[in-house]
């Protein structure tokens, strides 16, 4: 008897065996208790979530000649007879592949005869959306009054393809993603029960890997198995799916901070000898550094990010050598890579290219990212014994200034912080300015509803619009994106200065500005300290002068 793939070995037979979609398992078992049986149904959800495994399930189900608790008994001659495809009365239609208005005409035209040993006469038709114009309308009159003998059963992963008048004909599931943890289990029990091994990093990298759909797992498995060792390693799966390992990818991540180039592109040569898909590699640089802006924003990151604990530090220490905007520019330009590389001749010079760029590009960090940067560099002196000369000193002094903003006097020794602290609560001097120009330049809804109110400075980047306690309204439609826009490429204009605007109550103001006001002299405070404090484990006399 030829193989048969684990995938279709270990399809579920019952709905009890159906893994994470118990939403759509009890409306059916109810369905076939009570009898209460729809002439069609829609299974919506991503590959492998059990479209295809619950429709044939349930075509037994209504058939079967003694279902058990909603479930088919699968030992009837009925049920046999399906699974077998030996009764012509459950027939499976692909209609990616039967599209066209004649393949539904033949539908059309069969149901009206009865069904010859089951009780139903099912059509379970995959990949619905694919069907033409054409055949939606031919199946439209049928789908909305079929004979009562006749169920069809529709599957999609595009349910917005459909037309509204064959959705409003159907009963509607949506499948959902099955979760790591469920997959884990599954292809740990399968692995189990054909006498191999499966390490947990192992199962954890397939379930990553397969995105939430089990069939994708299940066959990743399956080739993992055919390698014919006893215990299937994470190597193992790395070798089969053609990715690399975390340490690789954070290798790079570590020469794109470092804007080592050199690093960067024998990283690159290695990832091309050894075979890996750049477009895959791509992707998982992607989700690295989605983890890393979560690691930096979100309190409890572990909590959302799929990954060992180990890895999560790593990623925190390199985030503290990353402005937020510099994430987010890597993430933008990477993810147009990955568009970009479908249709490459060239991948590997893309990569490079766009990797290079990605160096090159500078990024103006705010007090808070130059803390975090003095802080990673602080740790590094610690972790070194450093033997230097004065000349060695005063380069990496320099090199130090530049990186943190904290530029050097003609003077020897002497430093001056260029951190300017915000005067929070300060009027903004041409302020009636701004708003007569709009006025001017005809923005008119934008002036009226700035009549009343004031500018404040907030920090030496941002301006607040004071709105009054009874102006909600008026501050509502100025925040708008177009709006703010407008008035922050007057305000630049005024200032002599780019800005950023923003909309705040009259209310939150006196509140907030001494706290501000604190928080920023603390915030300046701790910078030149901790600067202080490594110019003098490099043992270089420093002085910090305001200006």
């Amino acid at each position: 008897m030829s193989y048969t793939a684990l995938y279709r070995k270990w399809r579920p037979l019952v709905f009890e065996d159906v893994v994470e979609q118990e939403h759509v398992v009890k409306t059916l078992r109810n369905s076939v208790n009570t009898e209460r049986i729809a002439h069609a149904y829609l299974f919506c959800g991503t590959r492998g979530t059990g479209k295809t495994t619950l429709a044939k399930i349930f075509s037994r189900a209504i058939n079967c000649l003694s279902p058990k608790n909603g479930d088919p008994c699968n030992e009837c001659e009925v049920c046999k007879g399906i699974l077998a495809n030996s009764i012509l009365d459950v027939i499976e239609i692909d209609a990616a592949s039967n599209n066209s208005v004649d393949n539904v005409r033949e539908i059309r035209d069969e149901v009206i005869y009865a069904p010859t040993q089951a009780k139903y006469k099912v059509y379970i038709i995959d990949e619905v959306h694919m069907l033409s114009i054409g055949a939606f309308n031919a199946l439209l009159k049928t789908l909305e009054e079929p004979p009562e003998h006749v169920v069809f059963i529709l599957a999609t992963t595009d349910p917005h393809k459909l037309p509204a008048t064959i959705l409003s004909r159907c009963q509607r599931f949506d499948l959902r993603r099955i979760t790591v943890e469920s997959i884990i289990d599954r292809v740990t029990r399968i692995a189990q029960a054909n006498g191999v091994g499966l390490q947990k990093e192992a199962a954890r990298l397939i379930a990553k890997m397969s995105d939430g759909a089990l069939r994708d797992a299940i066959s990743i498995l399956d080739q993992c198995i055919s390698l014919g060792n006893k215990e299937i390693s994470y190597n193992d799966v790395l070798a089969v799916i053609g990715i690399v390992n975390d340490d690789f990818i954070a290798r790079m991540v570590d020469a794109l901070v470092e804007k080592n180039v050199n690093m960067i592109l024998k990283l690159v040569d290695t990832l091309v000898m050894d075979g890996k898909n750049i477009a895959q590699f791509v992707s998982d640089v992607v989700q690295y550094y989605r983890n890393l802006l979560i690691c930096k924003i979100a309190d409890k990151p572990d909590d959302i990010i799929e990954t060992s604990d180990e890895l999560i530090d790593r990623m925190k220490q390199q985030g503290k050598s990353l402005a937020h905007d510099e994430i987010i520019y890597v993430i933008k330009e990477l993810s147009a890579l990955e568009s970009s590389l479908k249709w490459a001749i060239q991948p590997r010079i893309l990569l490079e290219v766009s990797l290079i760029k990605i160096c090159e590009c500078k990024f103006e960090l705010h007090s808070g990212d130059i803390m975090e940067r003095l802080c990673a560099l602080e740790k590094k002196l610690n972790n070194a014994t450093l033997t230097m000369r004065n000349t060695t000193d005063n380069n990496t002094l320099n090199t130090i200034n530049s990186e943190k903003e904290i530029k050097p006097d003609k003077k020897a020794g002497i430093v001056k912080s260029h951190v300017k602290p915000s005067a929070p609560g300060k009027g903004v001097e041409n302020w009636d300015a701004v708003v007569n120009e709009l006025k001017s330049l005809g923005r008119m809804v934008i002036y009226t509803n700035l009549i009343g109110t004031k500018a404040i400075e907030l920090d030496s980047n941002f301006i607040g619009i004071v709105f009054g306690s009874d102006m909600g309204f008026n501050k509502m439609l100025v925040s708008k994106a177009e709006n703010l826009e407008v008035i922050e490429g007057i305000v630049a204009k005024k200032l002599g200065r780019e800005v950023r605007v923003k909309c705040i109550d009259e209310n939150s103001v006196n509140s907030n500005s001494q706290d501000a006001n604190g928080q920023a002299e603390q915030d300046k405070d701790e910078l030149i300290e901790k600067a202080q404090d490594i110019a003098k484990r490099l043992n270089i006399p420093v002085n910090v002068i305001d200006d």
